[in-house]
């Protein structure tokens, strides 16, 4: 039976990336041709273009959901985890459609890049191998340089995405180094054989081979000090590139982080966490003070990201089931944040037919979008803490966990540094509702039925009537986090 049932798991993962390969190769197909002849080029077949595209991402996720069977715990972290990554990606595509059709861009490549990080998610969430970890990021990052530069007709847009491919670049040399060094010291590395063998904690290279690798991937999530690429690529992209870049790949970054820190390289805990609590600190106070000075919106919430980066990162020092569950907790929860907050301005954006690049731009907001500016405010309020909305209890959770391991001094820094960023979320406040009416206000006039609005409603209702019914959501991330122990 145990056989049938791994059997059955493995058929539905390979059947699902056989599935998203097999629609790359012919979706490209199908693109170049319709690029490469403008008498059948029409919005219209790009629109049943986006339209399989939808259906290949609802496929693979159903093939993910159908046998859910806890026959071994690290399938089973896996498969949640990129449950979750695809149900954001979802969430990601419904939202930006209609910035994309709003905006005419009606490439195909947009879609087709957008699948290329579908599949290099799957294949690195559960890769089991350093060298097909690296292989999955290489293919990862070579649609994110893409997607950086998109529009192509900006010069922010194209320092952005040069800037990310130059830096990106550099940081894949030193993750590649990092696992040379990791197979130079036990000479595997596979998942497996890493576990059976037993550490040698004397061995210089393993040491430098774990700092390459933290440092690799610290760049990836956007932590202090390697966080420079992070403000520029968030504001010099389009807004829906933003919001892939900030909802999706540290999802799987952070799982990927979770496997490596807690299955491998456990022994070394000393490295990891002197590494990871000053990368926390660091996030935690960079992203919270730069941010008061920040003039645009999006190099604001790149700051504010950072900042939240550090509170998971803070979250994976702690190594014990209740931090595991808080961390797994933080992800979902700052997900389902991210795609309001961005909701809201891709729908204020369509709607108004102008860029909000500004903070300025939304002055006055509530005096004739009401329940807007609401609805902005109480996802600004969660993500700043303010209980009983859903981003208090991801940091009540993960400051818990860090004072059972007795992390004191550093969970009372990390209170000051939130207490000071909260300044920023709440000074929207006062550009809504009591500051003097501008020329050119923001006004949603559009009648017309959006995209947006469904998954508006559904992130309004998770965020504010999550103390109703908190076992939900921290049941499924207790579930996880214990299947690691």
């Amino acid at each position: 039976m145990d056989f049938l049932t791994c059997f059955n798991n493995a058929s539905f993962f390979h059947i699902s990336i056989c599935l998203l390969a097999n629609y790359l190769l012919i979706s490209h197909t199908f693109g170049t041709y319709i690029g490469s002849n403008y008498i059948v080029v029409s919005p219209n077949l790009i629109n049943c273009f986006n339209f399989f595209s939808s259906i290949a991402l609802f496929s693979t996720l159903y093939l993910f959901c159908f046998d859910f069977i806890l026959f071994d715990s690290n399938y089973f972290f896996n498969q949640n985890f990129q449950i979750i990554f695809l149900i954001v990606a979802l969430g990601v595509l419904f939202i930006t459609r209609d910035f994309l059709d709003k905006q005419k861009i009606v490439k195909f490549e947009y879609d087709s890049l957008f699948l290329f990080v579908i599949f290099s998610s799957v294949c690195l969430c559960f890769s089991d191998d350093l060298l097909i970890i690296y292989l999955a990021i290489e293919l990862q990052s070579l649609a994110f340089y893409i997607f950086a530069s998109f529009n192509r007709v900006s010069e922010f847009t194209t320092e952005a995405g040069l800037k990310y491919f130059i830096f990106g670049s550099i940081i894949s040399c030193f993750l590649l180094f990092g696992f040379a060094l990791v197979y130079l010291t036990f000479g595997a590395t596979s998942f497996e054989l890493l576990f059976s063998i037993s550490n040698v904690k004397t061995d210089p290279f393993i040491f430098l081979g774990i700092v390459f690798i933290l440092i690799g991937f610290l760049f990836k999530i956007g932590a202090v000090p390697f966080h420079w690429w992070l403000c520029d690529v968030y504001d010099g992209s389009i807004l829906p590139v933003t919001l892939l870049f900030a909802a999706m790949p540290k999802i799987i970054f952070f799982s990927i982080l979770i496997k490596l820190y807690f299955f491998i390289f456990l022994d070394f805990e000393g490295i990891w966490s002197n590494i990871f609590l000053f990368a926390s600190l660091s996030s935690i106070g960079v992203g919270s003070m730069f941010a008061l000075y920040q003039k645009r919106i999006k190099r604001l919430f790149a700051y504010s990201t950072i900042a939240h980066t550090g509170f998971i990162l803070l979250g994976i020092l702690a190594t014990s089931p209740n931090s595991a569950k808080a961390l797994i907790f933080y992800v979902i929860s700052y997900a389902i944040l991210t795609l309001f907050i961005f909701a809201i301005m891709i729908y204020s954006t369509v709607s108004a037919n102008r860029s909000i690049m500004y903070i300025s731009n939304w002055t006055s907001f509530g005096y004739k979008n009401f329940f807007f500016s609401f609805c902005f405010v109480l996802a600004l309020f969660s993500i700043a803490g303010i209980p009983p909305l859903l981003g208090f209890f991801n940091k009540f959770f993960v400051l818990l966990s860090a004072i059972s391991q007795e992390y004191f001094l550093s969970s009372v820094v990390i209170i000051l540094f939130s207490s000071i960023g909260c300044f920023y979320y709440i000074r929207f406040i006062k550009i809504f509702f009591f500051t003097k009416t501008a020329k050119y206000n923001l006004w949603i006039a559009s009648s017309a039925r959006q995209n947006t609005e469904i998954l508006l409603s559904t992130c309004l209702f998770i965020n504010t009537c999550f103390f109703i019914r908190p076992d939900i959501l921290s049941h499924f991330s207790t579930i996880i986090g214990f299947a690691l122990f």
